[in-house]
């Protein structure tokens, strides 16, 4: 919905899921280095060749497919910043270069997620288990105090929001959810807990109408704070209680397979909202403006960008997931031999 920051919710509850899976994982591999199974140049370069062969090749693939028609309709703005993109650093580039999104930019937060492969995973790898809390906590900390520091340095939102710093709180709050005992997530259980997480997501979600309006101002710090404690709560929610109904929902087949398809669905919905909304002509069906060319838009966008998600999956991203399903298999008949 334009004007609200739907999208940003959506990138936080991304976040908060990939610090679940990712530092699951990375904690995993820790426990193994501890039980003297695998070391940690072993289990970092293995974490690495797995991120790579699910990440890169739909990446890669889709802003090479991408760059003839930004070249055509979009006047080469992507191709002029090319090895920012190349080197997953276009967070930067919208933060403290450009201060602008373009059409390619919605990848910062795949950015930031790579980041977090990068620099984050051989901190947990190297910290024993019963530290890592503590390190997650304080990498929360530190994170929002480089963010105080960059707002007291004059930097606003369009800087604050693509940094490193936004996105680890969200990705640390989801590993402490992984590595938490369950059975203390109970309290969150509460229908009043709730109602209170999923209004406050509304009314984040609806902030920047509110702001527009003069009907409330928040500081950036307090708006990241309030997201992460709403979502935070909600996913805790829901790992407490798996037997709920609205979360065995998520485990019915169109949210499987929209789960399947999101990553490449997350690469190619903006580029062609972006053709729909400024290149193309809509008026054949009868909304050339307002609301009414806002649906004609989503009409068009939604399918075009389910099939092109869809043949992404299957044609490029799938190939990578056997190679790297085969090379788990070769190094796990290995350990054996061994």
């Amino acid at each position: 919905m334009k004007g609200t920051d739907i999208g940003g919710l959506s990138v936080f509850i991304f976040f908060i899921l990939s610090g679940f899976l990712i530092t699951g994982i990375l904690a995993r591999a820790r426990r193994a280095i501890e039980a003297g199974q695998t070391r940690f140049r072993a289990a970092l370069a293995q974490f690495w060749l797995d991120r790579a062969l699910r990440i890169f090749p739909a990446y890669y693939g889709w802003l090479l497919i991408f760059l003839p028609f930004d070249a055509w309709l979009f006047d080469g703005r992507t191709l002029a910043h090319l090895v920012w993109y190349l080197v997953y650093a276009q967070n930067f580039l919208v933060a403290f270069v450009t201060f602008a999104w373009e059409d390619f930019t919605h990848t910062w937060s795949l950015a930031v997620e790579q980041q977090y492969y990068v620099f984050f995973a051989p901190l947990v790898l190297v910290t024993p288990s019963r530290w890592l809390n503590a390190l997650l906590v304080a990498t929360i900390g530190v994170c929002l105090i480089a963010l105080a520091a960059l707002a007291a340095f004059g930097y606003e939102a369009i800087s604050l929001y693509p940094v490193p710093a936004t996105g680890f709180v969200f990705l640390a709050t989801g590993a402490l959810l992984a590595n938490v005992d369950r059975s203390r997530l109970n309290v969150f259980t509460d229908t009043a807990v709730v109602w209170s997480a999923l209004s406050t997501m509304a009314l984040l979600a609806l902030y920047p109408v509110l702001e527009r309006a003069h009907v409330l101002r928040v500081p950036y710090l307090l708006w990241v704070l309030a997201f992460d404690a709403s979502l935070g709560a909600l996913f805790a929610a829901i790992l407490a209680a798996p037997e709920a109904r609205a979360t065995q929902l998520l485990e019915t087949a169109i949210p499987k397979f929209l789960g399947k398809i999101s990553y490449a669905l997350y690469i190619v919905h903006l580029p062609l909202s972006y053709w729909a909304h400024e290149k193309s002509d809509l008026a054949f069906l009868g909304a050339p403006t307002g609301f009414l060319r806002d649906l004609a838009e989503f009409a068009l966008v939604a399918p075009a960008s389910l099939a092109l998600a869809t043949l992404s999956f299957y044609f490029i991203e799938s190939p990578f997931l056997r190679l790297k399903a085969r090379l788990k298999e070769d190094a796990a008949r290995r350990a054996v031999l061994t």
